[in-house]
């Protein structure tokens, strides 16, 4: 029976055509390219006026434009960080680009224990496409961690250029920069890049390979060959156009030509029809300076900012026999659905247990391009930013977009849909759909472990200013709060302080008073199980002592009469603190209230 088993399935092979011994099909070459700070808008084929950049153009005339990309984050490390592993930048605690800015006057602080590199315990793109048998190499730009956290020591083979720094000591050699050693005095550095890139395919485009390409380019310092900086000075002086950087048109222009040199290196070397080229950028254009690198219109703002011009970016995906020449994608993606777009290109598994992506596969998307993609996706940024961003929340569910500001507890609310713009902020007038999309964020925020700003204990405030009815309003968002836990958590749902589960932690109002008086104070409290702490309100000699109530949660507040002060004229401070804590927490408080009697 074996035997005629055997017979039998020989003679199947044999009419169908199949050989025994048919190799597998060989896996598919992945090139990632990540542009620095290029804006959404900044290619010919977005709808730019002044660059020229006919290779991304027949790159994208190929396959898909993605219309609503965006980066997990608003600045450069956490977005590359995000694109390595499939997470959110607030999960793996990497919030800001490494080493952010310090801002020691500020009335909050990033969280104390940001991360500032890429932990070795995460599972990269690399690992897994060099854990398949893939030749890996990391081209450029990396601003990920310094020793001890290169491109090598996350799953590269090859590292051309990749250490701590986010931005190249000149854009001319002598480059300063190590896995680039210099070639020819006065090279440029974005055409290294291309030359790199080339070499790379060149000597191993006889299996599979990962080309992890993050060009320095489009970053500041402004740096551009002479003769393309006037030719593009004279182009912008006809045209008029929002975007008038001559000097980032040439930068660009380089870019799109170093692209150009690997497309025709695949082409040459019959690798065209099975690699997968990606191209997109870490986050918004840059909008400070004069003149600013580029602009984002009709978007808001830029690099830095909670609006669409910070984290909107270019994304085209070429996938030769899949994706439809010339096609395009409304539904809104994120750097993190890269990892597991690719690794289901290449036929790999997707991760499990700590692995495991948040962001998700955009391979039905790339196959049918009227497909859909129903998921919200957040932003948490808990840093301040050059461009003027106070640390801030951002969840975009549909057309809605919601911004949540740590700082103040400010909320704005736009649809995307009849207004890209954000001009018009709807939080006043569609309260239900604002107070729904900060419940899903909160719950984002937890589900993903995000660390929030804490207060700063050398911040100053600015004095309360009294009420037109001579009260005084001490708002939640108006504290002082000197605190390793308790916080100010945004509104609407919120809008108090919490997470009061430190004893030790207090908070302080400073306010004057035109003119000596007596005061009752009011207090807004809430609190769920676990009531009976004792807290005390103390404004100079003065103070009243009070035990917290029950309310049947901390967000189902009760106002409450804590007794009466007789108060100087002048600068005044006012101290909540707690005597004795009873249960988990002691309280969330919204406001207090100075009556005059």
């Amino acid at each position: 029976m074996p035997t005629l088993f055997l017979l039998l399935a020989a003679m199947l092979i044999a009419a169908s055509g199949i050989q025994a011994d048919t190799p597998a099909p060989r896996p598919w070459n992945i090139v990632l390219i990540v542009a620095d700070d290029l804006g959404a808008h900044d290619l010919g084929v977005t709808g730019s006026r002044l660059h020229e950049t006919p290779n991304l153009d027949r790159l994208a005339a190929g396959g898909m434009q993605f219309t609503q990309a965006y980066s997990a984050c608003t600045v450069c490390s956490p977005s590359r960080a995000a694109i390595l592993t499939g997470k959110y930048p607030a999960r793996l605690k990497i919030t800001d680009w490494i080493k952010g800015h310090d801002y020691p006057q500020a009335k909050l602080r990033p969280p104390a224990h940001w991360t500032q590199h890429l932990p070795l315990e995460e599972v990269t793109l690399a690992e897994h496409f060099k854990g398949a048998g893939y030749a890996t190499c990391h081209l450029g730009k990396w601003h990920l961690g310094g020793e001890g956290f290169e491109p090598e020591r996350q799953g590269f083979d090859i590292n051309l250029g990749g250490d701590h720094r986010g931005q190249p000591p000149s854009y001319f050699a002598p480059f300063g920069i190590p896995g680039l050693p210099d070639h020819i005095a006065g090279e440029y550095l974005v055409d290294r890049e291309g030359e790199e890139a080339e070499k790379f395919i060149g000597a191993h485009g006889d299996k599979p390979f990962f080309l992890n390409y993050w060009s320095y380019s489009v970053h500041t310092p402004l740096q551009a060959p002479a003769a393309a900086v006037a030719r593009y000075r004279e182009k912008a002086a006809k045209l008029g156009s929002a975007q008038t950087n001559a000097t980032y048109a040439a930068m660009l222009e380089r870019l799109d030509a170093s692209v150009g040199r690997i497309l025709d290196t695949l082409e040459s070397r019959g690798l065209s029809d099975h690699t997968l080229v990606v191209f997109t950028s870490d986050n918004g254009g840059l909008v400070l300076g004069g003149p600013p690198p580029t602009s984002n219109a009709p978007l808001r703002s830029g690099k830095g900012s909670e609006y669409e011009g910070g984290h909107r970016v270019p994304l085209i995906v070429h996938w030769p026999g899949v994706t439809r020449p010339g096609t395009s994608s409304a539904v809104p993606v994120m750097g993190i659905d890269l990892l597991p777009t690719l690794l289901e290109v290449a036929g790999l598994p997707q991760p499990g247990g700590a692995a495991k992506p948040d962001g998700v596969s955009l391979v039905p998307l790339l196959r049918d391009p009227s497909a859909r993609l129903d998921r919200p996706l957040c932003w948490h940024y808990p840093h301040y930013h050059p461009g003027g961003a106070t640390p801030y929340a951002v969840i975009r569910d549909g057309d809605w977009k919601y911004i949540q500001h740590y700082e103040n507890g400010r909320n704005e609310l736009y649809n995307l849909a009849s207004d890209p713009s954000e001009s018009q902020d709807l939080n006043g007038t569609q309260p239900a759909k604002a107070t729904e999309l900060a419940r899903k964020l909160f719950a984002w925020h937890g589900a993903v472990g995000a660390e929030w700003p804490m207060p700063n204990p050398d911040w100053k405030p600015t004095p309360i200013a009294i009420q037109t009815d001579g009260s005084m309003l001490l708002h939640s968002h108006d504290a002082f709060v000197h605190s390793e836990v308790l916080r100010y958590e945004p509104q609407p749902f919120k809008n108090t302080l919490g997470w009061w589960v430190k004893a030790s932690d207090w908070a302080e109002w400073i306010f004057d008073l035109p003119k000596a008086g007596r005061y009752e104070l009011s207090f807004l409290q809430g609190c769920g199980s676990g009531g009976g702490s004792e807290i005390a309100f103390t404004v100079g000699q003065q103070q009243l002592t009070t035990t917290v109530m029950e309310t049947g949660g901390f967000q189902n507040f009760t106002n409450r009469i804590a007794g009466h002060l007789d108060l100087p004229a002048g600068r005044q401070s006012l101290s909540l603190k707690v005597l004795r804590k009873q249960g988990a927490a002691v309280m969330d408080v919204r406001q207090l209230v100075l009556k005059p009697e």
